[in-house]
């Protein structure tokens, strides 16, 4: 083997081992959860009685009213002094609500550039810790960043204690 033909042995080998920690690296990334995940615990929505043939013995849930285009997440109680938590949205997935400035807005948690699940501590952006992108969080906005479109958004409302997200995007 002469000088040129090692050359580029090691220029190809050294490419091939670059472009393996990078691709480690970024799988890390995408499965990496954000940290301090919180996790909204679900509500029962359904109302049931039962009544066994005994006195005074009953059982009963109490009764959810869901506003129509809108899903019961839980308990408005959940999120108390909290940024932001996490939730399954029923038919778009992967989800999170975000306090900004006293308000509850709910999103995607997916960016739109990769799948890669948003994170939000409080400050002025909701970010990706894959690739940098930043979303603003009143209304999902891209603030920087590449990613190419906006964050889903989804309406938000609390009645009597519960929280509920419309089934449809709002942007």
């Amino acid at each position: 083997m002469n000088r040129r033909e090692f050359i580029r042995r090691m220029v190809v080998a050294s490419t091939l081992t670059v472009t393996g920690i990078a691709a480690v690296v970024e799988l890390l990334a995408r499965t990496g959860a954000p940290e301090q995940v919180y996790q909204l615990p679900t509500v029962q929505t359904q109302s049931t009685s039962q009544s066994s043939g005994q006195t005074g013995s009953s059982t009963q849930t109490q009764q959810v009213s869901m506003s129509p285009g809108y899903v019961l997440i839980g308990p408005s109680s959940s999120l108390s002094g909290r940024k932001s938590a996490y939730f399954t949205h029923p038919t778009h997935g992967s989800s999170m609500l975000v306090n900004d400035n006293g308000t509850w807005k709910a999103f995607s948690a997916i960016c739109t550039h990769a799948p890669c699940t948003v994170q939000y501590g409080g400050g002025s952006a909701i970010s990706c810790p894959c690739h940098g992108a930043t979303f603003s969080p009143s209304d999902g906005s891209v603030l920087g960043g590449p990613a190419p479109a906006p964050l889903a958004e989804y309406g938000v409302q609390i009645v009597g204690g519960s929280l509920f997200v419309s089934t449809a995007r709002i942007n």
